[in-house]
């Protein structure tokens, strides 16, 4: 199975605009319990981009902003987070 991260937006002419992250498969579980805290707590998500340089030293960049996740189906998110732990399991 893949898990993609979808962010979506549209342009002034109403022109949609899509880019997809893939998500690894060791990180499913972990991003799927993610999301369910931020459903079930109902706080805010904070994004932003962290550079990281050939040195190693880290920097948070002076882009960011913050939303929250709205569960459209709860049994969608049961029934994939059921799926994962079984993929888990076969491994």
């Amino acid at each position: 199975m893949k898990l993609r991260l979808v962010l979506k937006t549209t342009t002034k002419k109403n022109k949609e605009v899509a880019i997809k992250f893939n998500i690894a498969p060791s990180q499913h579980i972990g991003f799927i319990n993610f999301v369910n805290l931020c459903i079930n707590q109902d706080n805010p998500v904070k994004i932003y981009f962290e550079k990281v340089s050939k040195s190693g030293e880290k920097e948070d960049s002076k882009v960011s902003g913050e939303f929250k996740f709205t569960a459209i189906d709860k049994n969608e998110m049961k029934k994939l987070q059921e799926q994962v732990a079984r993929e888990e399991k076969k491994k």
